[in-house]
């Protein structure tokens, strides 16, 4: 009679027991004797019988009704057993037993994991970017601006100068859709700079309207946010970042540095120099419809990005930290001049 020595357990006790494995016309007969030492023999039919495949050391097992179970005391699983799956389950314990399979699975794991990061997250945050309905956008924008409203301060300029930034803003820029400006003391957190929030949003600092030393330079400046907002940047570069951390999530199982929220990714992210370029040349574009030459751009980007020079222990979150690349972007301006 054909039979294998196996493991047992009966599911009543937390033990197993030494035990054999029997062919039976329908299914399989367990003999071994119990913790009362009386020899016990049970039926078990094929279909009350799930196999589960070796995977690296651990060894073959059938899971048996009311949590009984046979473990198997090697890889050879008797071919008079008839179990379904049985053949697809040691195909997969030799694939994953072989070094040759291992390696293409790693190659191909890190084909896969660059591909998604460098064209797959890209793509799908610029669609999901682009389809966003304006709902959502006044909400996680809004969102977004409550919590740089929470980590700046009040302005100190006047009503007055900010009215006619404002009046400036709204009579040379055509913009899609009116922005609404607001202006905030930057302090040591953001500084010289200016954010361009989905909900339709523009925030300058104070710091940032000092450093221009005229209209025609905060008229650039403002053009180039509105490019960003009329594009979508900001939205679609948060949306990147936590892309980004959802891959990280699932491939180290570490949640500990994942964004909380989409708003707080849209204020972190930092700009593509792609998307920098693109809102530059918006504003070289709106500029120049203006009768204004692209120059006072460069020179704004110039001076700030020699009084970041001047701050070596500049915060990561400063203007230029969020605007890479700017000998480039300088390049392209005085390109067109």
């Amino acid at each position: 009679m054909q039979s294998i020595a196996i493991k047992f357990y009966d599911g009543i006790v937390n033990r197993g027991y030494d035990a054999t494995l029997r062919a039976h016309a329908s299914g399989a007969i367990v003999e071994y004797t119990d913790a009362q030492n009386t020899h016990q023999q049970k039926l078990y039919h094929y279909d009350d019988m799930i196999y589960i495949g070796p995977i690296g050391v651990v060894l073959p097992a059938i899971e048996l009704p009311h949590d009984a179970r046979i473990e198997f005391l090697d890889n050879h699983v008797p071919d008079w057993l008839d179990l379904k799956a049985k053949e697809n389950a040691h195909r997969v314990h030799a694939i994953e037993s072989s070094w040759r399979w291992i390696a293409l699975s790693l190659v191909v794991t890190v084909a896969v994991v660059f591909a998604t990061y460098r064209w797959g997250i890209p793509m799908a945050s610029h669609a999901i970017a682009q389809q966003m309905p304006q709902d959502a956008l006044k909400r996680i924008g809004g969102e977004a601006e409550e919590y740089l409203i929470d980590v700046t301060e009040k302005s100190k300029i006047t009503a007055t100068r900010q009215k006619q930034i404002r009046t400036m803003y709204q009579k040379q820029i055509q913009a899609k859709v009116p922005a609404k400006i607001i202006f905030r003391e930057g302090g040591e957190y953001i500084g010289a700079n200016a954010l361009a929030i989905p909900n339709g949003t523009i925030m300058l600092t104070d710091e940032l309207v000092e450093l221009a030393e005229n209209d025609q330079e905060l008229l650039a400046v403002l053009a180039h946010e509105q490019g960003h907002l009329d594009q979508r940047h900001s939205l679609e570069q948060g949306l990147q970042s936590l892309g980004i951390s959802i891959l990280y999530v699932s491939i180290t199982g570490d949640a500990s540095d994942l964004f909380g929220s989409l708003p707080l990714a849209v204020v972190s992210a930092q700009y593509s120099q792609k998307f920098e370029l693109k809102a530059d040349q918006y504003a070289i574009d709106e500029l120049k419809r203006q009768g204004i030459s692209p120059k006072y751009l460069a020179d704004f980007l110039k001076r700030l990005s020699d009084e970041i020079e001047e701050e070596a222990d500049a915060d990561a979150t400063d203007f230029m930290q969020s605007h890479p690349a700017t000998a480039k972007r300088i390049a392209q301006v005085e390109a067109q001049l």
